[in-house]
């Protein structure tokens, strides 16, 4: 057996190792994957990145075609067996450089590891019937039954795409489920206080990255090519953040002043608040508040890698914060940040655990929390004061109820017109001329909603 097979049988366990924390544990492979992979050569690791990616993103679908071999349901398998099958088919359906021979022998042999004997002989039978017939796989008929037809093809919970098709109608929300699962480049955010774009550009590619120049957000860089940004010594040195695009544009609605007090309510993992932070110039003061001090740490880390001065943290749950809190500051905040927690269903060609994770009936919770969070800032903001509300989800009860909710309950406020603020590639296809709505399917970018309101009185 030659270095690059055993490599080979590495990657497909770290893979499936990942699949099982993220299923048992709650884990997101993101956060998973990098221990499991770090001893591994590159092409290695991208294998067994893009292999854990692929079958999360493609999870019923797995599910539905492994059923279609196997006298078992999948549901009572072993965690280790069922993520083995959806990994090894996702490898049969969707990856032809893949030796069929390679993906049956492998998933046997880890078959024998994590299971028995029997178990390995019904891993191996299924996935030799599905070999033999991926090419012709039973897929729903569009015309017969549209909602099988996209959750089967395109991989989504069926209750996101009844919905999906409510809102948007048949064919754009077969444009909206093929948007998602395109996996978008990563960009980062050069620390402009340190570096201009074209500068980080250039020392990017001395690192082996190619870097171009958002052309929705200014400012903000997109990796074409390279590997791990938050490995390079640049990162480490704070001239750079790891931000989306939707997310680089929230901190600059807010326009930021040097000398302004903003507080940022729910502020981890700490990129808009880092961003609030640099767009003062870092002369302002910025309240970085969260209810988890493990997640407080990671702004903490985020704060002292940019070498922020003006960030302040604070313990607390933004429900129930009073000005009490910040006693020590004569002044009243200028502006108040609610990044609030949401479904998350806007960025799941990222994260696509979230999809798999949520039910309507979260939705409801959502708002609740997102609605106190936003009363509890309005208490906080003088006349005159600024307040930002950001969700990365488009679902109507995170975003534009939940304004219609406060504009009921805060006549004091008044909302802004925030499409005409955002770059021009961007006011296309906005909603309505108050709210921002960002779509994969229309502009490329994670799904986020933003409004902003003045306090008038």
């Amino acid at each position: 057996m030659n270095q690059k097979t055993v490599f080979k049988k590495k990657g497909r366990e770290a893979a499936l190792r990942a699949l099982v924390r993220v299923e048992e544990d709650g884990a997101y492979l993101n956060l998973a994957l990098p221990a499991l992979v770090k001893n591994m050569d590159p092409e290695e690791r991208a294998l067994a990145v893009h292999l854990a990616r692929g079958t999360m993103q493609r999870l019923n679908t797995l599910d539905w075609s492994v059923s279609l071999f196997s006298h078992r349901q999948i549901h009572t398998l072993t965690p280790w067996v069922r993520n083995l099958l959806r990994l090894s088919a996702y490898q049969l359906i969707y990856l032809d450089r893949v030796p069929v021979y390679a993906v049956v022998d492998q998933a046997v042999h880890l078959a024998r590891r994590f299971g028995h004997r029997g178990v390995a002989g019904l891993v191996n039978a299924v996935l030799r019937k599905l070999a033999r017939e991926a090419d012709s796989l039973p897929w729903p008929e569009r015309k017969q039954d549209p909602l099988q037809y996209l959750s089967i093809t395109y991989s989504q919970p069926q209750w996101i795409i009844s919905r999906v098709i409510e809102r948007m109608g048949l064919e754009r929300a077969e444009q909206w489920c093929r948007s998602n699962l395109v996996i978008p480049n990563l960009s980062v955010r050069p620390n402009q206080m340190r570096i201009s774009p074209q500068e980080l550009v250039d020392r990017l590619e001395t690192e082996g990255f190619q870097a171009e120049h958002s052309r929705r957000v200014p400012g903000l860089l997109q990796l074409t090519s390279g590997g791990s940004p938050a490995s390079t010594g640049l990162f480490k040195a704070g001239l750079f953040s790891i931000q989306g695009e939707s997310s680089a544009l929230v901190a600059p609605l807010l326009n930021p002043q040097p000398e302004e007090m903003i507080i940022d309510l729910c502020s981890a993992p700490g990129g808009k608040t880092t961003h609030l932070a640099e767009l003062s110039k870092d002369r302002g003061l910025i309240y970085a508040v969260d209810l988890h001090q493990s997640r407080l740490q990671m702004v903490k880390k985020a704060v002292q890698r940019l070498k922020l001065q003006s960030v302040k943290t604070l313990l607390a749950d933004g429900r129930t914060i009073t000005g009490d809190n910040f006693s020590a500051i004569a002044a009243a905040p200028a502006a108040v940040l609610v990044d609030a927690p949401c479904s998350g269903l806007g960025v799941i060609r990222r994260l696509p655990e979230i999809k798999w994770r949520r039910s309507m009936q979260d939705l409801s919770g959502f708002q609740e929390l997102q609605a106190e969070l936003l009363q509890a800032a309005a208490r906080l903001l003088p006349v005159g004061g600024r307040l930002l509300y950001s969700v990365c989800t488009n679902e109507p009860e995170e975003t534009g109820q939940v304004v219609e909710r406060f504009n009921r309950e805060h006549q004091q406020f008044t909302l802004q017109k925030v499409p005409a603020l955002l770059p021009a590639p961007l006011q296309r296809e906005q909603e309505n001329q108050y709210t921002a709505s960002l779509q994969p399917d229309l502009h490329g970018l994670d799904g986020f909603f933003i409004a902003v309101w003045i306090k008038e009185r």
